[in-house]
């Protein structure tokens, strides 16, 4: 599990640990918390590049690995090739065993070369897709985050708009009994 499913695990929690007002669906939140939890996704999605590109940098070590074989493998066959056209008595079956080596040598080692780009292809495909993954998760995550804290904030500011008003028709109805009857007061 990467620190960013933890984070978005504990935004979660953060979540389901509103608190609801009564009469609404909506629900309370810690705004700050929130907050934190969003600056510590946004500080973590480098970290996950930086994984990604060591995978890649590891792509390329099993390349230059399998490159580095391969060429031992064929410096090793024309050895053994010199070696056998050496000996004078068996020189044409040398030459046909140094060709038999040095072909299956580039046969091998375009074949290593070929298994370890897949592999490579493989390990960058599936880092990609789990980035992409992770980053539309966190953004959706966000969007929701922004939409709740907004939809709070305006059912925050109507309540307060209708407790202004029920105080404000409160003072109007005193004004009115206050001019009505100017001797009560007195």
């Amino acid at each position: 599990m990467t620190n960013t499913d933890i984070l978005l695990e504990d935004l979660e929690d953060v979540l389901d640990d509103a608190t609801s007002m009564p009469m609404t669906k909506k629900s309370l939140v810690d705004v700050e918390k929130i907050k934190t939890i969003i600056e510590d996704i946004r500080l973590n999605t480098p970290h996950e590049t930086k994984q990604a590109k060591a995978i890649i940098d590891s792509r390329n070590t099993i390349l230059d690995d399998a490159n580095k074989e391969a060429q031992a493998i064929r410096e090793e066959a024309q050895a053994q090739a010199r070696e056998l056209v050496a000996r004078d008595q068996i020189t044409q079956t040398a030459q046909a065993e140094a060709a038999e080596i040095i072909a299956k040598a580039k046969e091998e080692g375009e074949a290593y070369v070929r298994e370890a780009q897949n592999r490579a292809s493989e390990i960058l495909g599936n880092a990609t897709t789990q980035a992409n993954e992770m980053l539309a998760s966190a953004q959706k995550n966000r969007a929701d985050i922004v939409k709740s804290v907004n939809e709070y904030t305006e059912n925050t500011l109507i309540s307060i708009d209708d407790a202004l008003y029920r105080a404000l028709q409160d003072v109007r109805k005193i004004r009115n009994n206050h001019k009505n009857n100017p001797g009560i007061n007195k």
